[in-house]
């Protein structure tokens, strides 16, 4: 063991939010010593810690507690980086019980982020921009949602977090058959929701607090998606290719729509939000107590969060950032996709140095083989 330095857990090390949470404190400005844990043992291999343990999952609380615990103590943990939404409730649900210190927003905060009804409850009464939505608890809010959504497609989806209740099955209906069918093969009646769909550009913004101050915070706009050919809507939670952004009215939607759900944030929280037909940004959710999966895109932008993070739950003293919200340079894009890259691209002319084959009009394509049109 590495005298010195500090010991922090990474949780959820082998899976992609682990594995770039790792590469940005790789990147802190003083060497830490990583260890992380991993529920399933195929992924066991893909961390990226010092050391990594095999543990049961977090849904089995007392097993994951002991599990926790024991690693804790053989590797003098100081700081835990819980990363998957249910670990990160879990973690938070253990505070006191476990020797180690975290950054976590209370519980309740969490249970609120949690569940996308509540949180849009709570964000209209505190008045902050979002889509038209209702909970659908029977087939007679379908045809509700319907009347009351003038605009098509509704977006239909799961009102949980990946891995609380229904997280994803977002689909895009046209028709309340067609929702119908999606609600019932998901089992969803009172677990999903139809909202207003929104078509603009998809926004995400990432911020630190301490104690109710906004330390340092960054926006970034998702261009394309992995796999997205997978996913009934198009739309995937990973972000395949995103810029950062300099968007004042994302900035200041986002920290009121923390502070709607936590009157005094602390840790790191992002928001998710798409813009309308007018152009205007909405929210769509708000992740409280981790980082986004691509958290390496701010880290290469100009600030690391993960490492605030370490800071924080130490207890060092943090300054707030002059203009908290430039914490990151605008027009940086970050590709990736399944197996390839992350590769870092500063400004949209860095996608111009390569030389061109063909037809010079940009909509006529040159087709593959595998092509089927």
């Amino acid at each position: 063991m590495s005298e010195g330095r500090t010991t922090v857990l990474v949780t959820g090390a082998g899976g992609p939010l682990g594995s770039n949470l790792v590469r940005s404190l790789r990147r802190a400005p003083e060497p830490l010593r990583l260890v992380g844990t991993e529920a399933n043992r195929w992924h066991l291999p893909l961390s990226l810690c010092d050391r990594t343990y095999h543990i049961p999952h977090a849904r089995d609380r007392a097993a994951y507690a002991r599990a926790l615990a024991e690693v804790i103590d053989a590797e003098s943990v100081r700081v835990i980086v819980p990363t998957h939404p249910v670990e990160v409730r879990a973690v938070a649900e253990l505070t006191g019980q476990l020797d180690v210190a975290t950054a976590l927003p209370r519980t309740e905060v969490l249970a609120i982020a949690d569940d996308k009804a509540e949180t849009h409850q709570c964000l209209q009464k505190a008045g902050v921009p979002v889509p038209a939505t209702a909970v659908l608890r029977g087939p007679a809010d379908i045809d509700t949602a319907f009347a009351a959504i003038s605009s098509r497609p509704v977006w239909v989806r799961g009102t949980g977090a990946p891995g609380l209740g229904i997280g994803c099955a977002a689909l895009p209906c046209d028709e309340p058959g067609v929702a119908m069918a999606w609600v019932e093969y998901h089992r969803g009646w009172g677990r999903m929701a139809a909202s207003e769909y929104l078509p603009g550009a998809n926004l995400s913004w990432m911020a630190g607090f301490a104690r109710g101050q906004l330390i340092a915070a960054g926006a970034r706009e998702r261009l394309e998606y992995v796999i997205a050919h997978v996913a009934p809507s198009g739309v995937t939670g990973a972000p395949a290719v995103s810029r950062t952004v300099m968007r004042p009215d994302v900035a200041e939607i986002g920290e009121r729509a923390v502070r709607a759900i936590d009157t005094r944030p602390h840790g790191v929280y992002f928001v998710d939000l798409k813009e309308d037909h007018r152009g205007e940004p909405r929210v769509t959710e708000i992740n409280a107590g981790r980082c986004g999966t691509t958290v390496m895109a701010y880290v290469a932008a100009g600030y690391n969060f993960p490492w605030f993070l370490v800071s924080l739950a130490r207890g060092d003293a943090i300054e707030p950032l002059a203009d908290a919200n430039r914490a990151v340079e605008s027009d940086v894009y970050w590709v990736r996709t399944l197996d390839c890259g992350p590769v870092v691209v500063r400004g949209e002319s860095g996608f111009d140095g390569y030389p061109e084959a063909g037809s010079t009009d940009r909509s006529s394509a040159v087709r593959g083989d595998d092509d089927p049109g």
